[in-house]
């Protein structure tokens, strides 16, 4: 029996899109899985992108020192939206990452991490019966890379 592998958001590029991940501690005011896409989005006025939007991805990277980095994803004006969430990640000062040749998780700060060192987690998804699990559930690497 063929398993299908799950998808990893930002491990394969595409032009219409393009994922970043955000570096989300327990002591940002109110800042959390929910939300931080708004907050990171929201913190530069104007706004820069003249079309397309952000969405959560509801999918965590772990780096081996305990790092987690919520991810998010955008379409349209790209380059608009890279600059956007840069610049409300710089405001909020948080450091943000991209998956890099679909092997490496490079961090905003200059940190660099094999994908397979590191650990995943996913939210907000529908289970086999069409449940939505809400709660952080580890991902093992075999399903993912």
């Amino acid at each position: 029996m063929k398993v299908e592998k799950m998808y990893l958001p930002g491990k394969e590029g595409f032009e219409f899109r393009e994922y970043r991940y955000i570096h989300i501690k327990s002591n940002m005011g109110g800042i959390n899985k929910d939300n931080f896409v708004s907050a990171i989005t929201d913190a530069n006025k104007p706004l820069i992108p003249k079309s397309g939007g952000v969405i959560n991805e509801n999918f965590i990277i772990i780096t081996p020192d305990e790092k987690r980095f919520y991810g998010l994803s955008y379409s349209k004006d790209i380059s608009g939206w890279r600059q956007q969430i840069e610049k409300g990640a710089a405001l909020l000062s948080v450091e943000s990452a991209e998956i890099k040749n679909g092997e490496y998780f490079v961090i905003s700060n200059g940190e660099n991490y094999e994908l397979k060192d590191c650990q995943f987690e996913r939210y907000n998804y529908y289970d086999d019966m069409g449940n939505i699990v809400k709660s952080n559930t580890p991902v093992e690497s075999s399903e993912i890379l």
